[in-house]
């Protein structure tokens, strides 16, 4: 018998307090419930529930082995969560604007890998040495070599300093 199913069922049994409720939540008959629940008893060597016509208690075991469960199930629906979030495939458009120069020596040269990697994702690239709003241009990512307005809508990180250097030929 699956070990998982018969976590869920005992967990289920002991929040709803009837084995039948528990058995039409997880769409399983009365008989396999019952057959799921005594094996894990059986497993674990110990009477998990108390069971009478009128009503159904969980014995010290099962408190203790039902806390336990749902901390384990809980994690494991966390766990199943996070690679779910980071297998969803990425999708749609990606407008980036930086300088022409910023573009041809840093950003061009990552796309094919990109492109490859993300191939849902369509990379719109605005080579501009100005500076406009952004977000009425749709802009996703802005690269910016140098002071940028802060605006409250737009969030703003440092990635690098570049320094200054001014250059002369003799005359």
């Amino acid at each position: 018998m699956d070990r998982w199913t018969e976590y869920e069922l005992f967990v289920n049994t002991a929040e709803l307090g009837s084995l039948s409720k528990a058995a039409e939540q997880m769409d399983i008959s009365n008989a396999t419930a019952s057959r799921y629940l005594a094996s894990l008893e059986q497993r674990l060597g110990a009477r998990l529930i108390e069971r009478n016509t009128r009503r159904l208690l969980l014995t010290e075991a099962g408190e203790h082995f039902c806390r336990s469960c749902k901390a384990v199930l809980a994690e494991i629906s966390d766990a199943e969560a996070a690679v779910n979030a980071n297998t969803v495939a990425a999708s749609g458009t990606l407008r980036i604007t930086a300088s022409l120069s910023f573009c041809l020596k840093h950003i061009t040269p990552l796309l094919p890998e990109f492109t490859q990697r993300y191939p849902d994702i369509e990379v719109q690239i605005v080579a501009a040495n100005r500076y406009f709003d952004l977000i009425e241009s749709g802009i996703d990512i802005a690269i910016r070599t140098r002071e940028f307005e802060p605006d409250s809508a737009i969030t703003v990180r440092k990635l690098a300093s570049t320094p200054r250097v001014l250059a002369a030929a003799p005359a």
